[in-house]
């Protein structure tokens, strides 16, 4: 979802680095100071500060800015954490670390990095370590990591220190025949794990609409798949036809030979569930993927798609999460569309809908109006489909970039998932 050229420029260069941080590898060694780093991890603390004492690695905050972790006791009671930060590429942060004292509070630990920053780490069921900073200052944000336990021994804990491209996802290939040649080909994905032994419920995301230049770039939205992962289930983010590297041709947003269409806005939603149809023909036989347990989720034009394949697809999933969904801006449709392209699909779709959708948007989106995201939703629901609407205020610049906004939704998204896991 754009606004016509040009009026975009400035708003998807914000909503492009954003992605960008998301997706790059950072670079620099994560550097712990060498007393830390030699330690052999203690025998003598026991209780959760036991159970996590020892040197922890493997992501990087905000997916850019790798990190390490050192958690120890001199008197098997009082926590000392050190963190360790790498360089960042994208921001002027250059290697450092500090140390603090923690506390236990139930099964977190709890760690004040400043008067306004927290960090907060439990164990998660598989061993990793699952971390959630907050800072209480203006803008507020919360971000997730999940750590991985180094080696005991001091050399391979160095050797580990230095793979700062190490994250808790892997890339995955899906198999598809392409509808337009025949052919097979191949979909790209990003797989985070579950915390959990056997078969975990799914999250299957799927992206918004890709800005002319940038169709290479792998979207993920890692503070969403940690949240999800901190809580039992594995993420697919796949990338859809001739994007992120996956094979066949991407339809772009704008027709090159003139205004979209309803006949053109129709062939590419039927291309999207083609290429979610692959997925789905793959992943629920995946040995840690419940098939009973699948949600869609997707983001801005995946939003749509999301309650769309619900819609023609109903046994597919228990339900869908729509963020900022929509098809084209909402002066796109109004000029080009008669303003009712993406309405009437939602309607269409809440026609046949009967399991729940959860519909996430904010109060400055520079797509959509506060009014239309409530007129859309209500038309949906009037044709009898199910969901909840909420509409959050405080997304600094762009509402639209919602998804990267987890302090505003974390609790709703905790407590939905908590009502699926009865």
């Amino acid at each position: 979802m754009r606004r016509s050229f040009p009026v975009a420029v400035a708003v998807m260069v914000l909503l492009l680095l954003a992605a960008i941080v998301q997706t790059v590898t950072a670079l620099g060694d994560v550097r712990l100071p060498p007393d830390v780093l030699r330690s052999a991890p203690s025998t003598s603390v026991t209780g959760p500060l036991g159970r996590m004492a020892g040197i922890w690695a493997g992501d990087a905050w905000q997916d850019s800015r790798p990190a390490a972790l050192a958690i120890g006791s001199d008197d098997g009671v009082v926590p000392h954490v050190t963190q360790a930060y790498g360089g960042d590429h994208w921001r002027p942060m250059s290697a450092s670390y500090h140390t603090d004292i923690g506390r236990i509070d139930g099964d977190w630990l709890v760690v004040p990095w400043s008067d306004h920053l927290e960090a907060r780490y439990r164990l998660l069921p598989d061993g990793r370590l699952f971390g959630r900073l907050e800072r209480h200052r203006a803008p507020n944000e919360v971000h997730y990591v999940v750590f991985e336990r180094l080696p005991a021994e001091s050399q391979a804990r160095a050797a580990a220190l230095t793979r700062t491209d190490s994250r808790p996802w892997r890339m995955v290939d899906i198999p598809m025949t392409d509808p337009d040649s025949g052919k097979p080909i191949t979909l790209k994905a990003t797989w985070y794990r579950p915390a959990v032994p056997g078969r975990a419920p799914l999250l299957l995301m799927t992206h918004g609409d890709v800005t002319p230049g940038y169709e290479n770039l792998v979207l993920r939205y890692g503070e969403l798949a940690r949240l999800f992962v901190s809580q039992g289930w594995s993420v697919l983010q796949v990338m859809r036809r001739g994007t992120g590297g996956s094979g066949g041709t991407l339809l772009p947003e704008f027709r090159p030979e003139g205004p979209p269409t309803v006949a053109y806005g129709d062939r590419r939603m039927a291309a999207d569930i083609a290429d979610l149809d692959a997925v789905l023909a793959d992943a629920p036989g995946w040995p840690d993927v419940d098939p009973a347990r699948i949600l869609l989720g997707g983001f801005s034009r995946g939003g749509l798609i999301a309650l769309e394949y619900l819609a023609v697809r109903p046994d597919a999933a228990i339900g869908a999460i729509n963020f900022s969904g929509g098809i084209w801006c909402e002066d796109v449709e109004r000029a080009e569309l008669q303003g009712s392209y993406t309405g009437d699909r939602l309607a269409a779709a809440g026609a046949t809908i009967r399991k729940p959708t959860w519909w996430f948007y904010a109060d400055n989106d520079h797509c959509q109006s506060t009014a239309l995201i409530r007129q859309r939703f209500d038309g949906y629901r009037a044709a009898g489909g199910t969901g909840g609407l909420r509409i959050y205020s405080g997304v600094p610049r762009d509402g639209h970039d919602l998804i990267n906004r987890p302090v505003l939704w974390e609790a709703d998204l905790l407590a939905i998932l908590q009502g699926l896991s009865h």
